[in-house]
C-alpha cells in the first residue's frame, strides 16, 4: 500500500472546503485508490493510499496537485 498527504494552507477556512470539495467527484474513479480530504481549519488535508504500482499514484498523486493548484488559482481570483 503506497499512502501519501498533502497539506495545503488557505487563507480561509471557505477556501479550504472548496478546495477539498473541488476534487471529491475523482476520487471513486480508480480501482485501489482512496482519496479522503478533509479542512483543518486553514487547511486543506487529502491523504491518498493506492494499491497499486508506483507510477500510477505518481501520475494520479500529479494530477490531483495540478486540480489543487488550478482550484486554488481559481479560488484567489474569484475572492479578491
Amino acid at each position: 500500500m503506497i499512502r501519501a498527504q498533502i497539506k495545503i494552507p488557505t487563507p480561509n477556512k471557505a477556501t479550504s472546503r472548496s478546495l477539498v470539495e473541488s476534487v471529491q467527484p475523482d476520487n471513486l474513479k480508480m480501482k485501489g485508490l482512496r482519496v479522503k480530504g478533509k479542512t483543518l481549519g486553514r487547511t486543506a488535508s487529502f491523504t491518498l493510499e493506492f494499491g497499486g504500482k508506483i507510477e500510477t499514484f505518481i501520475f494520479t498523486l500529479d494530477d490531483l496537485l495540478r486540480c489543487l493548484q488550478a482550484a486554488r488559482e481559481t479560488l484567489t481570483k474569484v475572492s479578491s
